[in-house]
């Protein structure tokens, strides 16, 4: 069936996502098989496409598993934000996907919100602020539920966004 989808629509977003959930430990696979798979299809995607963002999304997806357990607890499984491979990551997401101004597509928001997510989760204010700007007042419930105060936190770095 994954075969059959790429070769319909090799980089549609939806598909790839699909996987991404069906890999990750939520669904029927693991951290290592998901993020190898994010990573492969990220560096395989056409310049501009939405899949850049597909391994900040992986990264995500490990809070969300454990989204049972204390926001405390979960909060832990979030991703290595600042380890090399992710530091890459996120120069591709900006670089081959935020930086290129690509007309937006109908999951725009939700890409944007996890760019934003991740980059204030590793600490890089300055790269969230222009993310955060265009994302305006449009915070979508996933990835920001999967900490303890959602909307706050939302606000307190869009807020930090427009005051630069």
């Amino acid at each position: 069936m994954w075969t059959e989808a790429v070769n319909r629509a090799p980089w549609l977003r939806t598909s790839h996502h699909r996987l991404l959930r069906y890999l990750s430990p939520r669904g029927h696979g693991t951290v290592p098989d998901m993020m190898d798979f994010a990573w492969q299809a990220a560096v395989r995607a056409p310049h501009g496409s939405p899949l850049a963002l597909l391994p900040l999304a992986a990264r995500v997806e490990p809070m969300a598993h454990r989204r049972g357990e204390t926001p405390i607890e979960a909060l832990g499984a979030g991703g290595n934000w600042n380890e090399p491979r992710a530091v890459r990551e996120f120069d591709l997401a900006l670089r081959g996907w935020f930086d290129v101004g690509t007309p937006p597509h109908a999951e725009a928001v939700t890409d944007l919100n996890v760019l934003a997510f991740a980059l204030t989760r590793a600490h890089r204010p300055d790269e969230a602020a222009p993310v955060l700007r265009r994302l305006g007042r449009h915070m979508t419930p996933h990835p920001w539920s999967l900490l303890p105060e959602p909307e706050r936190t939302f606000t307190y770095w869009r807020d930090r966004a427009t005051a630069r």
